[in-house]
């Protein structure tokens, strides 16, 4: 199985530390990023899974960053974290599609449980798109029979010609 990879996104070292430190021995491949900036440029340059994200940041704040990851790397998992939680920015950020809001201080644990929680939702959308993509594949010429090498040959013509606006014989 892949190895999870998670980014951490906190102005504050000890955080950034204590989350890595945490995830780490729990198995997952960490990076980190000190500001959005930073954050955005680890995104460009290698594949993220989850990113735990400050909500309060210097610079580009944590709901700039979301809302970019949301519209560029739409896969990736995003958790928003924060020292100073409200109901307004709870609720914009799962607007924002974030997975899910959590209040500083936390414990190793519930992190634990929540990657858990986050990898597995990962792992059985992975497996639904599959299945959908193995199930359209079986029944896209349901209506014509044929395992044989030649029949085989003209299913893959039919999907190479398919999107084209001329009719063919």
């Amino acid at each position: 199985m892949e190895q999870t990879k998670i980014l951490v996104v906190d102005d504050e070292l000890i955080i950034r530390e204590s989350l890595s430190g945490w995830l780490s021995r729990d198995g997952y491949e960490v990076d980190s990023a000190a500001s959005g900036e930073e954050a955005l440029e680890v995104l460009t340059n290698r594949i993220i899974d989850i990113i735990l994200l400050d909500i309060n940041m210097e610079g580009m704040s944590g709901m700039e960053v979301l809302n970019h990851v949301k519209e560029n790397y739409p896969e990736v998992d995003v958790v928003m974290i924060t020292a100073y939680g409200s109901v307004p920015s709870a609720v914009q950020a799962m607007k924002s599609h974030a997975f899910d809001y959590l209040l500083k201080p936390f414990d190793p644990d519930e992190i634990g449980v929540l990657i858990e929680k986050l990898v597995d939702h990962r792992s059985r959308k992975k497996e639904n798109l599959y299945l959908k993509e193995e199930q359209e594949i079986r029944t896209r010429y349901e209506s014509m029979i044929g395992q044989s090498k030649p029949m085989q040959e003209i299913f893959n013509l039919i999907d190479d010609i398919k999107d084209t606006d001329s009719s063919i014989l």
